[in-house]
């Protein structure tokens, strides 16, 4: 029995192989290339669970490296909210409000790159009622969608187009554009330069030790809006990411007075800066010493 076993065995390995060869093995339908563009692909046709699948662990992915992925979208219909646009890889649908456009409104049958700054949940998606997400396309109740934001994305062109300019260790001039978690957003250029922006976080505020209290404090001595100098920790020319910070501007002798007196901190900047340099490369040759 165990050598008529053996022998079907190899019966039908050889049998497979031989379809293999001549290509007569039928493919399933769901390993089949798709060829056609995915936006002319009917929604009922549409795999939309490899849409949401993609785009979650994608954003998974980016996050654990620190990274941001920007979308290629196509505007299909607009109206005084925002507008609502189709994903080119996948045909998922989206969302991008009225604030999130940018100066100019979109236009509709143009493509743009996008950010993708909020992505609902499995759970999100089981919603029946009483959802906040806007809905979904022929009329399917209550199907959230993904928000995209294209003025993020002209955002960091502008930071990239605009960091060479920063030098670190040098002493920048702008003003506080919003006041987030973290602490400031604060812009460094005009609109004819796209906005570009640099982070001010509250921990770069002042010498003093980091509390709640001092944070709570220092964001009341900033509102939006003020005229504000930063000394330049770092300008990444890949990212165009800008680090800022105020606390150089505190010698020895004024811990905390950019808490206080901002503006004596802002008026002896240049000389406060010099003194920090100083420390430093004194501090560095005695460590190489």
């Amino acid at each position: 029995l165990a050598a008529a076993a053996l022998a079907v065995a190899a019966v039908a390995r050889g049998s497979r192989v031989a379809c293999q060869a001549n290509r007569t093995i039928a493919r399933k339908w769901w390993k089949v290339p798709e060829t056609r563009d995915p936006l002319e692909i009917p929604h009922w046709q549409r795999d939309y669970g490899y849409g949401w699948k993609f785009l979650r662990q994608t954003l998974w992915e980016a996050k654990r490296k620190g990274e941001h992925v920007y979308w290629d979208v196509r505007v299909v219909k607009q109206n005084e909210d925002g507008s609502e646009v189709e994903m080119l890889n996948s045909g998922l649908g989206g969302f991008i409000t009225r604030k999130h456009e940018g100066e100019e409104r979109l236009v509709v049958g143009q493509d743009y790159k996008a950010l993708c700054v909020k992505c609902p949940t499995d759970r999100v998606r089981k919603e029946k009622k009483y959802s906040k997400w806007p809905k979904a396309m022929e009329n399917r109740m209550w199907m959230p969608k993904p928000f995209f934001s294209h003025f993020m994305w002209q955002q960091q062109e502008a930071k990239i187009a605009y960091a060479p300019k920063c030098k670190a260790g040098t002493i920048v001039e702008g003003k506080i554009r919003q006041q987030v978690r973290k602490g400031f957003i604060v812009e460094l250029a005009g609109p004819e330069e796209g906005s570009p922006t640099g982070m001010l976080a509250i921990g770069d505020l002042s010498r003093l030790d980091r509390s709640e209290n001092a944070g709570t404090y220092g964001l009341r001595m900033f509102p939006v809006g003020t005229k504000i100098k930063c000394y330049v920790v770092h300008s990444d020319h890949n990212n165009g990411r800008i680090t800022l910070s105020t606390k150089e501007f505190e010698d020895d002798d004024h811990v905390g007075w950019m808490l206080n007196f901002p503006a004596w901190c802002f008026a002896h900047a240049e000389e406060a800066v010099e003194k920090y340099h100083r420390k430093k490369e004194a501090y560095i040759k005695w460590l190489q010493r």
